[in-house]
């Protein structure tokens, strides 16, 4: 059975959570993460600060002991297992989407060494500047969003999010330094950006000009460099990570195709039907008892 995946939007209402939206999920103060996270596959980036106590999280196999001081980060598309909180802990935390990550300008261009740094060292310890200035945003972001004037929240919001991930990258700037390949060109770069984003959006990414978008390229321009470094064009990749993620589901999920269809954003069940067709050589449901009889395979 696959995971629940959840995006920001999916914990408007819940207990503990400040403030949600379809870019930014806040709170301020859990002792816990919310239920509904475990064993869930999360749609957005998440950044888990701890105020106080300590806090054991599994995330993707992984255990995490995260103690006072310290911050938890993990990319868009990971599984959270288990949390397991101290009974003294005090946990803020902050779901951010790819596009209010991409928005912010310095990103744009050290989003891989900063990706690639998360992966290894995902736990951060904060130095007590940083601490201080974690505490100033933090309160300023509470109270934004529990303010009753609603004029320029969300760009304040956002503001505020933007220094806390240009702090961060303060941080740790040298180490990213270190970190990059001096020879890894920009469109090297621009490549290893690409397939990310299409393993980050789990098949939800279905045209050239939606993943050019996210990274602030041209269709054009980008076709060109995914040719010119794979030898494929970039919707050869896309068209493979969308089987991916239906076949996933077909395989395992008890989903009509007609779910399966309105969860992978396809307009219409003949729409899904003819891509499938196109890709397989058969119907949704001449696949899906094809795999189920392991007579399929998950493409790669």
């Amino acid at each position: 059975m696959q995971p629940h995946e959840w995006t920001t939007n999916d914990f408007k209402g819940d207990p503990g959570i400040d403030y949600c939206h379809d870019k930014l999920l806040f709170a301020n103060s859990l002792h816990t993460l919310p239920e509904r996270m475990i064993g869930a596959r999360m749609r957005f980036g998440m950044a888990i600060y701890c105020r106080q106590g300590t806090a054991l999280i599994t995330v993707n196999g992984l255990q995490y002991r995260l103690k006072q001081g310290q911050r938890l980060s993990y990319q868009e598309g990971s599984l959270i297992e288990e949390c397991l909180a101290s009974s003294d802990a005090d946990l803020v935390l902050m779901g951010l989407s790819w596009e209010i990550i991409q928005s912010t300008e310095t990103l744009n261009t050290l989003i891989w060494p900063i990706a690639d740094y998360v992966r290894r060292s995902p736990i951060y310890t904060l130095s007590e500047d940083a601490i201080e200035l974690s505490k100033i945003y933090h309160q300023q972001i509470h109270t934004l969003c529990h303010s009753d004037n609603p004029l320029f929240r969300d760009e304040l919001l956002h503001i505020h999010i933007q220094a806390l991930l240009y702090s961060f990258i303060r941080e740790v700037s040298e180490e990213i330094r270190q970190a990059t390949p001096q020879d890894l060109t920009r469109a090297n770069q621009q490549m290893r950006l690409f397939f990310d984003l299409l393993a980050m959006r789990r098949g939800h990414l279905r045209s050239v000009s939606e993943v050019a978008t996210l990274m602030n390229l041209t269709p054009k321009h980008l076709s060109r460099v995914i040719k010119e470094q794979t030898g494929e064009t970039p919707i050869h990749f896309i068209h493979q990570y969308m089987m991916r993620a239906i076949t996933q589901e077909l395989r395992y999920s008890t989903k009509t195709a007609k779910e399966i269809a309105f969860q992978q954003g396809f307009s219409s069940l003949a729409c899904f039907g003819k891509f499938v067709k196109q890709q397989t050589g058969l119907t949704p449901t001449e696949y899906r008892k094809k795999l189920q009889t392991g007579e399929g395979a998950t493409p790669s």
